[in-house]
C-alpha cells in the first residue's frame, strides 16, 4: 500500500520589506472555570430570536429579482480571508485577542466560510456513534478541546446610518463566542442554524474590529454526534446587514387549499418591530403574483406602537396552481413596509395523513428518497449552491423525489431550490445523541443509561426547544418541507415530547416524525431504520396506526442496494407503506493525495487520523461519488423508483398495459418509443402513439411488431418512456421509465464440427491435445489447462481453476463472511489434486477429466474439458458431496488468466452497467461492448465490483479481432478485470486501502460463474443477502464453451 501524506499549512510567514522572520505566536491560558459550553442550560447569550429566511432591498423590483442577500446593499458580506489562529487545547488559545491593539503577527490567514481541519489546522475525523472525547455529559477535557480564533476588520456603508444593524453567521460548528470592537456581543451554540446579533450599539464608524473563538467541542457537541466527519469552524455565510428603525422582523406564511385541492387558503401573519420612541403609522402592503401577474393586493395602514405589532392579511384565491414534487408551481409573495421590501416563494399544496397515508393534494404519494449529508470532497461541510442543485439534477434525474436533512437544518438556498425545483423534504432538528444511547437500540428500558442521558434530563430541555424552535421558525415558510423531525437516534425522554408537543401547537399544516418514537406516541409517522421487509408486512398485517415511510433504508455502503425491487414490490402492495430514505445520497470520502502525487478519497483513519478513533469506510454509503458521478447502484435506485409500469398481455401479439404511477403527472407528457432485440441487437423500432392516461390509470397498448421470422433467435422487446420538453433539471429526451420484456426465449442450439482428426501426445508431466487448428496442453501434476493456441500463440497465463469465493464487499464484511464463509475461501485456495484422465468421447470428440479433494469442505471437485475437433472445448465443473450444514457459497465458478492484448470485451448478457443477480433489473439483455478497463468500477474502499449476469455469451479480442468467445450452455455471469481476484479483498480485516493500491497488471484476469451470490443491502452490520439470492451447499453443475474468434471468419 502507498502510503499517503497530509501537508500542513506552515506556522511561519516572513515580512518582505525586512525578510525578518515573525514567528507564530504561542500562548498560555489560565484555567477556564465554568466555562458556559459546559452548561447545558446556557446555550445562547444576547442572541436575536430566530426568524424566517426572507431578505430586504430598497426597492419591489430589486426584490422580486433576487432570492438570496448577495444583491442588496443593505447586505454586507463578511465572507472571505479572516486572520485565524489554531490551538489544539484551552490552554494554548489567546485570551485578550479581542481587544483591538492586540498583536496578531504571526497569525494564519483562513477562508470563511470553511472547516479548519481542511485548511491544515487540526485532524479531521470520522466516526459514527463514539465521542471523540470521554462521554461524560455536559463535560469536555479542556486539553482535548481544539479551538479556533478569528479576526476580520470591516466598515459599514455610510448609508447605514440610522439604522440598526445585525451580525448573522448562518452557521458555526462548535460553540462560538463573538466580540465587537473590544466588547463581547453573544455566544451561540447549535452549528446548522443561525445565529444573529444585534449590533447597533457597538459597530461605529470606520474601521470595526470582530472577534470570534470556536470551541471544537462543548456540552452541545453530545446532541451533534451525527454519522459524519467531525470538522469545525465557521462554514456556513457571515454577513452585516442593516434595517430600518421600523421594520418587518418576521412572518409566517400559510398557503393550503380546500373545495377538493382546487381553492388557495392564503394567510400572512406579519412581525413589525417599531424600534423607536413614537408611535407611527405606515402602510403594509402584501402582493400575491403569478409571474408578473398580480392576484392578490392589499395594503392595510396600520397603527404601530413602540415594540411589535402583528399584522394579518387573509384571502381565499380560487383556482390556484397547486405545489408538489411532480408540478413545483410558485406564486411570488411581496412585501413592502417604510421603504423596505422582500419577496419570498408561496406553494399552494395541503399535506395532511387520513386513514393512515401520508396524503400531498389528497393523493397518497410515494416517497422516493435518498438522506443527504452535508458534504463536499474538497470543502467538506462548507456546501455551495451549485453543489446543492447539482445533487439535484442528479436525483430528478434519477426518479428521487423526496430528500431527508439528515442529520440538521440545510443551507436556506437548499429549500429554495427544493421549493423550485420539487422534492418533498423532511427538515430534521440538529439533534443526534447516538453516543449515549437510543430507543430501537437498547436505550428504551435502560434506566441507568437514561439517568444521564440529555434526552431524558430537565437541564438540557431548552437546548433541545433551541434547536427545534430555531429549524421551525427559520423554515418555516418552505413549501417543499413536508414534516419536520425531531432529531435522530438520540432517545425518547420528556424532551422530545415536550418538543413534539410545540411543533404540534405551532403547525398543523405539516405532521411531525421521529424515529425515536416508533414505540411512542410522539410522532405522526412510523419511520423506522432498516426495517427488513418481513417486518414491513408484519406491521402492515397488523392493526397499523401509522403510514410506514423508513427514514433509513439500503444501506448503500460501497457495492450494494441488493433486492431494492423486492422492498418495492412490498412497498407498493400495501397503501400504508409510502417510501422510504435510502441511507445514503453521497459517499463521504475527501480528496487528497498518496506521496506519489495520485488523488484519491479519503475516508475514516486518513488523513492523519490513523491513532484516534475511527469508524474506517463507514463514512462512504452513498449512491453517488463524491464527485456525484454514479454508483452502479443508482441505476437501480432509477429503474425501480420509476413512475411507469410496462406489463406484458400478450406480447406475440405486441399487446401490452401501461400503467401511470405519477401523482399528478398525464403520461401525455411523454414521448414513448420501442425497439426490438433479436439475440441482443437492435432490428426494429417505432414510436408509440401519444398516450392520455391520467395517474393511477392503465391502458392496454399495441406495439406494431414485425414478424419474428427466426424460431431459434431470442426476441427482447425494450420500452421507454422520455421527455417531451426540457424542465429546469430535466433535459429533453431523457429516459425516465424504460422496461423490457421477453418476446421469444428462442431455442439454443449447440452443434460441433468434429470432422478434423486429433492428435494427442502424452508424457509424465503434460498432456498435449492438437487438432488443425488448435493446441491445447494439460500439467498432468495439477490437471490445470496451461496452454490454449487458436494459431495466435497461448493466450493463457494461469489455466481454469475452481472458485468460490469473491473479494469481500462491505456487506461482506459486515455478515462476517471472512469468518462465517472462510472455508470457501480456504476450498478456492486448497484444492488437493487427484487425477487427469483422458478418454474417447461422442462424435470424435476427447474428454479430459481433472479431479480434486476439497478438504476445506470435504467434497470432490471435477472439472470435465470436452475438446473437439474444431477447437471448442465444453468446460463442465461438478461439485459433490456437500455437506448441506456448510455455509452458503459466495460464488460458483471458474477463474483464468490470459494475455493482456485481449483487453476487449464484447458480451450478450445484462449491462451496459455493474449487475448482480440482486441488483439488475436496470440492466437491460442486450449487445455491449467495453475495454476490460471500462469494466471496473473503483469502489473508494477496493471490494468486488464490475460483474455482469445472465451472460449468453462473451468474447475476449485483441485489436486484430482474435480472441476467444465463452458460451454458457445455460446462462452464466462472468467480470474481467486487469488485476488478480485478491487485489480487491481486504483479507481477514478490512485494510485502510483505496483506489491507489489497485495497480493494473498486464493481464485479464477472468471470471466465468454459474453464479455469485447477491450483495444484499438491508443493512451492512448484520444482515445477508436474501435467501433467494444465496448459493446453497449442495451438488452443483454448470458448463460453458470456450472457441476460437478468427477475425479472418
Amino acid at each position: 500500500m502507498i502510503k499517503y501524506s497530509i501537508f500542513i499549512l506552515t506556522v511561519v510567514s516572513f515580512i518582505s520589506c525586512h525578510q525578518a522572520e515573525i514567528k507564530r505566536p504561542v500562548y498560555v491560558a489560565e484555567a477556564w472555570e465554568n466555562p458556559e459550553w459546559e452548561n447545558p442550560e446556557i446555550f445562547q447569550i444576547n442572541r436575536e430570536e430566530p426568524t424566517a429566511s426572507f431578505y430586504k432591498y430598497l426597492d419591489e423590483k430589486s426584490a422580486i429579482a433576487n432570492d438570496s442577500w448577495n444583491n442588496s446593499s443593505l447586505y454586507q458580506s463578511l465572507n472571505g480571508t479572516w486572520k485565524f489562529y489554531y490551538a489544539d487545547s484551552v490552554q494554548a488559545r489567546p485570551t485578550d485577542f479581542y481587544k483591538s491593539d492586540f498583536n496578531i503577527d504571526g497569525w494564519d490567514d483562513i477562508t470563511v466560510p470553511s472547516n479548519w481541519e481542511l485548511k491544515g489546522h487540526g485532524i479531521p475525523v470520522y466516526t459514527n456513534r463514539t465521542y471523540m472525547f470521554p462521554a461524560n455529559p455536559p463535560f469536555i477535557p479542556h486539553n482535548l478541546n481544539n479551538n479556533g480564533t478569528y479576526k476580520k476588520e470591516f466598515e459599514i456603508s455610510k448609508d447605514w446610518d440610522g439604522k440598526d444593524i445585525y451580525l448573522h453567521f448562518e452557521g458555526v460548528s462548535g460553540a462560538m463566542y463573538v466580540w465587537l470592537n473590544g466588547k463581547m456581543i453573544g455566544y451561540n451554540e447549535g452549528s446548522k442554524t443561525a445565529a444573529e446579533f444585534k449590533i447597533t450599539d457597538f459597530v461605529k464608524k470606520g474601521t470595526n474590529d470582530l472577534a470570534v473563538q470556536v470551541l471544537r467541542w462543548s456540552d452541545a457537541s453530545y446532541m451533534e454526534d451525527q454519522d459524519f466527519w467531525r470538522l469545525s469552524g465557521i462554514e456556513r455565510d457571515v454577513y452585516v446587514y442593516a434595517a430600518n428603525k421600523i421594520t418587518l422582523r418576521d412572518f409566517r406564511v400559510t398557503s393550503d387549499l380546500e373545495n377538493d385541492y382546487k381553492d388557495g387558503v392564503f394567510k400572512v401573519d406579519l412581525k413589525i418591530d417599531n424600534n423607536t420612541d413614537t408611535a407611527v403609522e405606515k402602510d403594509v402592503k402584501v402582493q400575491l403574483l403569478d409571474g408578473t401577474t398580480e392576484i392578490y393586493s392589499d395594503t392595510k395602514k396600520v397603527q404601530l406602537k413602540e415594540g411589535r405589532t402583528v399584522v394579518n392579511f387573509n384571502q381565499n384565491i380560487p383556482n390556484v396552481k397547486t405545489w408538489n414534487a411532480e408540478y413545483p408551481n410558485l406564486y411570488t409573495l411581496l412585501l413592502t413596509m417604510n421603504g423596505e421590501s422582500t419577496a419570498i416563494k408561496v406553494g399552494f399544496r395541503n399535506i395532511a395523513i387520513k386513514n393512515n397515508q401520508f396524503l400531498v393534494n389528497g393523493k397518497p404519494v410515494l416517497l422516493k428518497g435518498a438522506n443527504l449529508h452535508d458534504h463536499s470532497d474538497t470543502e467538506g461541510h462548507v456546501i455551495s449552491e451549485a453543489l446543492t442543485k447539482l445533487d439535484m439534477e442528479v436525483m430528478k434525474q434519477n426518479n428521487l423525489n423526496a430528500i431527508r436533512c439528515s442529520h440538521y437544518p440545510k443551507n436556506p438556498f437548499f429549500y429554495r431550490l427544493a421549493d423550485k425545483y420539487g422534492f418533498y423534504v423532511i427538515d430534521e432538528a440538529n439533534i443526534e445523541t447516538h453516543g449515549m444511547g437510543t430507543t430501537n437500540q437498547g436505550l428504551n428500558n435502560n434506566i441507568k443509561a437514561q439517568s444521564i442521558h440529555p434526552g431524558y434530563l430537565p437541564q438540557w430541555k431548552g437546548m433541545h426547544m433551541d434547536r427545534t424552535v430555531r429549524m421551525f421558525e427559520r423554515d418555516k415558510n418552505y413549501p417543499s418541507i413536508v414534516t419536520w423531525s425531531l432529531g435522530n437516534e438520540a432517545g425518547n425522554g420528556e424532551n422530545f415530547f415536550a418538543t413534539y408537543k410545540w411543533l404540534k401547537e405551532q403547525d398543523t399544516t405539516r405532521p411531525t416524525q421521529y424515529e425515536g418514537a416508533t414505540q411512542y406516541a410522539n410522532t405522526d409517522i412510523q419511520p423506522p431504520m432498516y426495517w427488513p421487509i418481513e417486518r414491513m408486512i408484519e406491521y402492515a398485517e397488523n392493526n397499523p396506526t401509522r403510514p410506514l415511510i423508513q427514514c433509513e433504508y439500503a444501506h448503500a455502503m460501497g457495492n450494494s442496494v441488493g433486492n431494492l425491487q423486492d422492498y418495492w414490490d412490498v412497498i407498493e402492495k400495501y397503501d400504508i407503506m409510502q417510501g422510504g430514505f435510502i441511507w445514503d445520497w453521497v459517499d463521504q470520502g475527501i480528496l487528497t493525495k498518496n506521496e506519489a502525487g495520485e488523488e484519491f478519497w479519503a475516508y475514516g483513519g486518513d488523513l492523519g487520523a490513523g491513532h484516534l478513533h475511527h469508524d474506517q469506510n463507514f463514512c462512504l454509503n452513498g449512491i453517488v461519488n463524491p464527485d456525484r458521478t454514479p454508483h452502479p447502484a443508482l441505476f437501480e435506485v432509477k429503474k425501480v423508483y420509476q413512475y411507469i409500469k410496462f406489463r406484458d398481455i400478450n406480447i406475440e401479439n405486441g399487446d401490452i398495459e401501461i400503467k401511470n404511477i405519477y401523482d399528478f403527472t398525464n403520461l401525455n407528457t411523454l414521448d414513448f418509443s420501442w425497439s426490438l432485440l433479436k439475440n441482443g441487437k437492435e432490428v426494429a423500432n417505432g414510436v408509440l402513439p401519444a398516450l392520455d392516461i391520467e395517474p393511477y390509470a392503465s391502458e392496454k397498448v399495441k406495439v406494431e411488431l414485425p414478424k419474428l421470422e427466426d424460431t431459434n433467435a431470442e426476441y427482447h422487446l425494450n420500452l421507454y418512456a422520455k421527455t417531451k420538453s426540457a424542465t429546469d433539471l430535466v433535459p429533453k429526451g431523457h429516459i425516465l421509465a424504460y422496461e423490457q420484456l421477453v418476446v421469444s426465449k428462442g431455442r439454443k442450439s449447440i452443434q460441433f464440427d468434429n470432422k478434423e482428426a486429433m492428435n494427442v501426445v502424452e508424457d509424465a508431466e503434460v498432456m498435449n491435445i492438437s487438432g488443425k487448428s488448435f493446441k491445447m496442453a494439460f500439467n498432468k501434476k495439477t490437471g490445470i489447462i496451461t496452454t490454449l493456441d487458436y494459431g495466435n500463440g497461448n493466450i493463457l497465463l494461469e489455466g481454469i481453476q475452481a472458485n468460490f469465493w469473491r473479494p469481500t464487499t462491505d456487506n461482506d464484511f459486515g455478515h462476517k463472511m471472512p469468518k462465517k464463509l472462510g472455508v470457501w475461501k480456504d476450498a478456492t485456495k486448497n484444492q488437493e489434486f487427484v487425477s487427469i484422465n483422458k478418454i474417447e468421447g461422442d462424435n470424435n470428440s476427447i474428454k479430459v477429466i481433472s479431479k480434486y479433494k476439497l478438504p476445506a469442505v470435504n467434497s470432490d471437485l471435477e472439472i470435465n474439458y470436452t475438446v473437439h475437433s474444431n477447437g471448442a472445448v465444453l468446460v463442465k465443473t461438478d461439485i459433490s458431496g456437500l455437506d448441506t450444514k456448510l455455509p452458503v457459497l459466495p460464488r460458483f465458478g471458474n477463474n483464468f488468466i490470459i494475455k493482456n492484448e485481449f483487453n476487449t470485451v464484447h458480451w450478450f448478457g445484462r449491462g451496459p452497467h455493474e449487475n448482480y443477480q440482486d441488483r439488475n433489473t436496470a440492466a437491460l439483455v442486450g449487445n455491449y461492448e467495453a475495454s476490460v478497463e471500462e469494466l471496473y468500477f473503483p469502489y473508494i474502499r477496493p471490494q468486488e465490483n464490475g460483474y455482469k449476469t445472465d451472460t449468453r455469451w462473451v468474447t475476449f479480442t485483441n485489436n486484430t479481432g482474435n480472441g476467444i468467445k465463452v458460451t454458457a450452455t445455460d446462462l452464466v455471469s462472468f467480470s474481467a478485470h486487469h488485476q488478480y481476484n485478491d487485489d480487491f479483498d481486504a483479507g481477514k480485516e478490512k485494510q485502510q486501502r483505496h483506489t491507489t493500491d489497485i495497480k493494473k497488471r498486464d493481464l485479464v484476469n477472468i471470471n466465468i460463474d454459474y453464479k455469485q451470490m447477491g450483495v444484499g443491502g438491508d443493512n451492512s452490520w448484520g444482515r445477508m443477502p436474501h435467501e433467494k439470492y444465496r448459493i446453497k451447499a449442495q451438488n452443483l453443475s454448470y458448463s460453458y464453451i470456450i472457441e476460437a474468434v478468427n477475425s479472418e471468419k
